[in-house]
């Protein structure tokens, strides 16, 4: 049985277990096994028209992870064929992947989270519960639709990418023989090496569009303090974690998901609040004598050494929404009146 979270538009949850082999958006009702509480549990009936979403959990996520290792280029499989969704609910929540097929005539449709450390394989997305959809066609659909390579050749492509994840799909048709060089450099548009900046590798991975982009840059030109991440969040292009996996590509780093993890008080307390609250930092984990320590900038030059000056364990960054540690800092450490 598939587990799943299934968000209603009243915006209850339920957790649990589904009661069938495979899950049919064309039926009116289906059923989920949960926990009604510690000693029993109950079989709920959930009405399609109900349902915001049914997030379909990854076989081996039961428990949220607070450090993560995934890169950016990971996300390049979930984007492979077919088109890129920014889908925006009603109540404002928004998610966003890929799917093979999507039609704003369809009642519903599929989508695979693009953040190759969601904790979902797939999401089906009831459309009524939908404020908005910001489709594009990816690669892989524009080489069929061009007739540039058959569906067929475009799945063998795909089915090897999967065993072989860090291949880029235009690299793998090339190799193939199903491109020419010419229809490759075509098709990817000068594709350029790995970019220095988080906006340039947000777009080149497909998380945002050029538009997108060029607005939050606008926005950041009349307000030097925010962050072009925290803009991008507040614009709901993106969602804290992209800028995880984004950042931590970039300088080689794990991630950690603080947004709904309880950080030990022991762990915490491991460096003194003011040093916590000054670097904007907090502790997560202590694996043998190394205490990995979340922070929203680790570029910041000596970072590391400031904070070994507070402790003897070995200092080990990995990368958080900077959102998420004050939220973290202001749970642990409350300000007190």
């Amino acid at each position: 049985m598939a587990k799943v979270l299934v968000k209603l538009r009243s915006g209850e949850e339920i957790r649990g277990d589904l009661l069938s082999l495979a899950f049919n958006a064309n039926l009116r009702t289906f059923y989920v096994h949960r926990e009604a509480d510690k000693e029993q549990t109950e079989n709920v009936a959930v009405n399609m028209d109900t349902v915001k979403a049914v997030f379909f959990l990854k076989k081996g996520e039961e428990d949220n992870s607070i450090i993560h290792t995934e890169t950016i280029e990971q996300s390049v499989f979930a984007g492979a064929s077919g088109f890129r969704l920014h889908v925006e609910f009603a109540d404002g929540e928004m998610i966003h992947g890929s799917s093979h097929k999507y039609n704003p005539n369809d009642k519903g449709f599929y989508l695979v989270p693009l953040n190759p450390g969601d904790r979902f394989e797939r999401v089906y997305v009831n459309a009524a519960a939908v404020k908005s959809v910001d489709s594009r066609r990816l690669m892989g659909k524009i080489l069929v639709d061009q007739k540039k390579v058959t569906p067929e050749q475009l799945g063998h492509a795909l089915q090897y990418q999967q065993e072989k994840r860090e291949k880029k799909i235009g690299t793998i048709l090339r190799e193939n023989d199903f491109i020419t060089p010419e229809q490759l450099e075509e098709s990817l548009r000068k594709q350029k090496e790995r970019p220095k900046y988080l906006g340039q590798i947000l777009l080149d991975a497909g998380y945002i569009t050029e538009e997108q982009l060029n607005s939050a840059l606008l926005i950041q030109q009349e307000n030097k303090k925010k962050k072009l991440g925290q803009i991008l969040v507040e614009l709901k292009y993106i969602t804290p974690n992209d800028i995880c996996v984004a950042m931590a590509t970039q300088f080689n780093l794990a991630w950690a998901d603080l947004s709904s993890v309880n950080i030990p008080p022991g762990i915490a307390t491991v460096l003194p609040e003011d040093v916590i609250r000054d670097l904007g930092i907090i502790p997560v984990e202590q694996v043998d004598d190394t205490l990995e320590v979340a922070c929203s900038e680790p570029q910041e030059p000596g970072l590391v050494g400031v904070i070994s000056r507070h402790t003897d364990l070995k200092i080990e960054l990995v990368m958080a929404y900077e959102g998420y540690i004050e939220d973290s800092i202001n749970r642990l450490f409350p300000i007190k009146d």
